[in-house]
């Protein structure tokens, strides 16, 4: 079997170079693909995916990322080849699932219309509603919406910084996404998904700052169903939600209320804390499920 490794950087990321050696250690034969050089046609009914001129064609797929910082008109190319590709091949993610989860909004949305606990959350074009919306909260969080690893999130405890974050973003035709800041213990999880099993789930413990990703400086613990069965179960309905194949789930714990929340659910998760922390190889889950799947 042929099994693709999708992604727009030059050369493999780390995560990337796991999934193509673990391809290969199973029996078949991996492929790296970077998403901006295929292109896909419609030929008299038949559709056809092309990298740089010539055919391409694998057996099955994993969608590690479709780049950064890009325009619409771009990720819905992207995302359209991806469509194509999945006429004659197993892709993980789907197309359908990547365009919900690359959107902070439009995913938790779908999450609390289905009855998970999620931080209230405000999207707006207009920073009178963003001052409001601090001045009810206190404390606020801007998120991009659409980001990773923690990256350009700020802590807003400032009606009138509000109004402003969110005016300059208008100006630039940039909506505003913030949420409520919990009262975290300290620490948050982050719960890897693959099919409807958890495969490992780690405290991410503040290092400094009050930002929790490993990314920032937060260090994972292994924790266990035993200890947070919730956190588990929320996870595995979160993903089951949003009709995903595999995904990080981002959990945290509000002392002020006594209660989890769904904070985001990634599409893209990068593992090497989480294996670190576990000693879970998610490779080779991802794998063999990918594998699982298509011979279904």
């Amino acid at each position: 079997m042929k099994i693709a490794v999708i992604h727009y950087r030059s050369r493999p990321t780390q995560s990337s170079m796991e999934l193509l050696n673990t391809i290969e250690s199973l029996g078949h034969t991996p492929l790296y693909v970077k998403i901006h050089e295929l292109d896909a046609y419609i030929f008299n009914g038949k559709v056809v995916v092309k990298r740089m001129n010539e055919d391409i064609e694998f057996d099955a797929g994993i969608v590690r990322s479709l780049g950064l910082y890009l325009t619409l008109d771009s990720f819905m190319k992207r995302i359209g080849v991806l469509e194509a590709l999945a006429h004659n091949s197993t892709l993980i993610n789907s197309p359908e699932a990547i365009t919900y989860t690359r959107d902070k909004w439009r995913s938790l949305l779908r999450l609390a219309v289905n009855g998970l606990p999620v931080p209230d959350t405000v999207i707006t074009e207009n920073p009178f509603t963003a001052k409001r919306f601090c001045e009810a909260k206190r404390v606020i969080v801007y998120k991009p919406l659409m980001g990773s690893l923690g990256l350009g999130s700020t802590l807003i405890n400032d009606p009138d910084l509000a109004y402003h974050v969110t005016r300059s973003l208008m100006n630039l035709s940039v909506p505003s996404y913030y949420q409520e800041f919990l009262e975290k213990p300290g620490f948050d999880f982050r719960v890897f998904v693959v099919g409807d099993q958890v495969i490992g789930a780690m405290k991410r413990v503040v290092s400094s700052g009050w930002k929790t990703n490993i990314a920032q400086g937060g260090r994972g613990v292994k924790v266990d169903y035993s200890e947070y069965p919730e956190v588990y179960e929320i996870a595995i309905k979160a993903t089951e939600i949003l009709r995903l194949d595999y995904a990080g789930v981002d959990i945290a714990y509000d002392e002020n209320r006594d209660k989890y929340f769904l904070l985001e659910v990634n599409a893209f998760p990068q593992w090497q804390g989480l294996r670190s922390a576990t000693g879970v190889d998610v490779a080779k889950h991802i794998v063999s499920y990918l594998i699982d799947k298509s011979r279904r």
